[in-house]
């Protein structure tokens, strides 16, 4: 039994900056422009809608906080990193940082 997948090809117009990151983002986990825009469809299909809520950070709203708490809170730990990196009290273990005595 041979099965036949039927494909459609589309023409959509995207911002060309805008369409060479998302290129950057895919090749970077893997896939294709083709399989991205596929998958977005086949779970727009299956949804019946857009498969996230549109926002400026989606994921922060989950969690109810804005980008520039999210980025302040980012910024204060990787200065605490830094400061116990600095005064000698982080070690590497199996790329995971731990502070000094802390290890279970």
């Amino acid at each position: 039994m041979k099965i036949v997948i039927l494909t459609e090809q589309i023409r959509l117009r995207i911002n060309s900056q805008l369409a060479k990151e998302a290129d950057v983002v895919c090749r970077e986990i893997g896939i294709t422009p083709t399989a991205a825009v596929s998958m977005f469809f086949a779970q727009m299909v299956k949804l019946r809608g857009l498969p996230f809520r549109p926002s400026d950070f989606p994921a922060l709203d989950e969690y109810g906080v804005t980008l520039a708490q999210a980025t302040a809170a980012e910024d204060s730990a990787l200065a605490e990193i830094a400061s116990s990196r600095k005064a000698g009290k982080l070690e590497t273990f199996t790329d995971k940082v731990w502070l000094r005595g802390q290890r279970k």
